[in-house]
């Protein structure tokens, strides 16, 4: 099973990812436009569930995703708590190395988006590491960012990713792996996207897991969020 976790181009765009081999995906938000309109979330489910009822069992489970760009640490703890409720999963607009750091630290968060963003550095330090293992962020590797580039950039953004893997296989922290689709032109068939990942330095198995090991303990873990009262203590029914 495979799934991506970041799709901005909606349900139409999901269609076509279910078509392609993916089990599940998620359709992400800007959190300024959830600000700015109100009613964007609920919109986009009633467009998801529109499409799964004319679709039937052809669509691949869709999930709700707010991606949340703060203007600080502060900003962004508000945001998560506002926003948390609302959406299936959150991800974190990351670049800025304080935000990077926010989100790793933060346990509500799911996802940390491209955190090598304008950057020269991977964006993830030791110390980031270490914090996103205990808190089980993922950090994304958005292909977006490595087909789309310039190619006098792209050399870079390859560097980026394979220091993000040195510190994954040191400290384990989840990795995934997404499209960043806005079109059905940005989607990429996930066998593809494994052999693709080779050039960061992935072998078959961490482009496995990064595609459908992590993903799938995300939606196991925001399953029963809900129940959790203190870290490491649930209710059990």
């Amino acid at each position: 099973m495979f799934f991506d976790f970041h799709i901005h181009g909606g349900p139409e765009v999901a269609l076509n990812a279910g078509k392609l081999g993916y089990r599940g995906v998620v359709l992400t938000v800007c959190s300024r436009d959830c600000i700015n309109q109100p009613e964007t979330i609920k919109n986009l489910r009633k467009r998801v569930e529109k499409i799964k009822s004319d679709n039937g069992e052809n669509l691949p489970s869709i999930q709700i995703g707010v991606e949340i760009e703060a203007r600080n640490p502060e900003d962004l703890k508000k945001q998560v708590s506002k926003f948390r409720k609302k959406a299936d999963v959150i991800l974190v607009h990351g670049g800025d190395l304080k935000i990077n750091r926010a989100a790793t630290e933060d346990p509500r968060v799911d996802i940390l988006s491209h955190p090598y963003r304008t950057r020269f550095d991977s964006g993830i330090n030791h110390v980031l590491a270490v914090k996103a293992t205990e808190n089980s962020v993922a950090v994304e590797l958005n292909l977006k960012y490595f087909l789309l580039t310039r190619p006098n950039h792209r050399y870079r953004v390859l560097t980026q990713f394979r220091q993000i893997m040195k510190l994954h296989r040191k400290y384990k922290f989840p990795t995934i792996i997404t499209s960043d689709a806005g079109t059905n032109y940005d989607l990429r068939n996930p066998l593809d996207v494994m052999a693709l990942a080779a050039c960061f330095g992935m072998t078959k198995e961490e482009a496995f897991e990064a595609l459908s090991k992590t993903p799938q303990e995300i939606i196991k873990r925001n399953g029963i969020r809900g129940k959790i009262i203190v870290p490491g203590a649930r209710f059990v029914k």
